[in-house]
């Protein structure tokens, strides 16, 4: 197996497209209208035979000081390598390897929580790679509601109860505006080094791309007209993803994040996808998702800094400064 480097325009859409869908690693991230949404601008290593595409890897990627940058697009929680069959150990370093040689710095790339194992294994092969286990959790939704809601903790079925008690009328809507609003008003303030106001023309367009695909739900908890709390669930294949959500002091006050999950639950469980909750490596909002019995489920990342001095330095000091803002 060797892959070839492909700009986006060298990019056979139906083949890529066919492939994701076909593949064990499938999700909505790779798609190739989703990434051209959430990305600068993206590549990709392809290796293909006479049957066509058969493992692909996306690579997002953007441009400072003149250098070409490999980085992790917003609300793309991971990528990594796709196949038509599962992967060898062999197959996944020929793209490691090939990653390596093009590019000298990587910001950060996340892999499919199904490469994981892989990554493991030839982690003492690339000593040029920071490699890091991040945390997402998984709610398995094949089960009858009553089974879903038996595995609750107490701390669930305690905000569940005060949801209800508080009342909360369901809003489907096809409105991206107020969960926007929700999270600048709420949450945007918590964010370290703060939110980019492109962010949200993004979330804006990509909801816009999912919603005529009928990949989308967006749904609000309201009170005497008033919205006080939105989710944004994301469906493809066998996953539903937890994209986005905010809640003013009122809707987190009286669970009424709780309420819509629970919504959801009633209405497509039981059903043949896995909730997948987008878990952000913050304690409290993992314990909240582990609440609702899900399982934590690693998914690799790595980083790399081989550039030439001074960028070296400079992207060094670019990063701890984000972590210290």
């Amino acid at each position: 197996m060797s892959p070839i480097l492909l700009t986006r325009t060298q990019i056979d859409d139906a083949a890529w497209n066919a492939l994701i869908q076909d593949s064990p690693q499938c999700v909505i991230y790779a798609f190739t209208y989703y990434l051209d949404i959430v990305c600068l601008d993206w590549k990709a290593l392809v290796y293909s035979d006479n049957r066509g595409y058969q493992a692909i890897m996306p690579l997002p990627v953007r441009k400072s000081f003149g250098v070409e940058i490999l980085y992790q697009p917003l609300f793309c929680q991971y990528l990594g390598i796709f196949s038509r069959e599962p992967l060898t150990s062999e197959q996944a370093e020929v793209f490691l390897k090939a990653v390596s040689r093009e590019y000298s710095y990587i910001s950060a790339y996340h892999f499919n929580p199904e490469n994981e194992p892989l990554l493991r294994g030839l982690s003492d092969r690339f000593p040029e790679f920071c490699i890091h286990s991040n945390t997402t959790h998984w709610l398995d939704l094949n089960q009858r509601y009553s089974e879903l809601t038996a595995a609750f903790k107490k701390d669930s079925r305690r905000n569940l109860r005060k949801a209800w008690e508080a009342q909360w009328k369901l809003v489907v809507s096809t409105n991206i505006h107020p969960l926007i609003y929700l999270f600048v008003s709420n949450h945007s303030r918590k964010i370290p080094g703060g939110v980019n106001p492109n962010a949200y023309n993004l979330l804006e367009a990509l909801y816009q791309a999912l919603n005529v695909r009928a990949q989308a739900e967006l749904w609000y908890a309201a009170r005497e007209g008033k919205i006080h709390a939105g989710i944004l669930l994301v469906k493809s294949g066998g996953r539903v993803i937890y994209l986005f959500n905010a809640a003013d002091e009122t809707g987190r006050r009286e669970h009424a994040r709780t309420f819509l999950l629970d919504q959801y639950f009633r209405e497509f469980c039981p059903g043949s996808q896995v909730l997948d909750f987008e878990s952000p490596e913050v304690d409290s909002v993992a314990s909240f998702y582990k609440s609702f019995g899900s399982k934590e489920i690693p998914f690799p990342a790595i980083r790399k800094n081989k550039l030439p001095f001074p960028l070296r330095q400079v992207q060094e000091w670019r990063r701890n400064r984000l972590k210290t803002t």
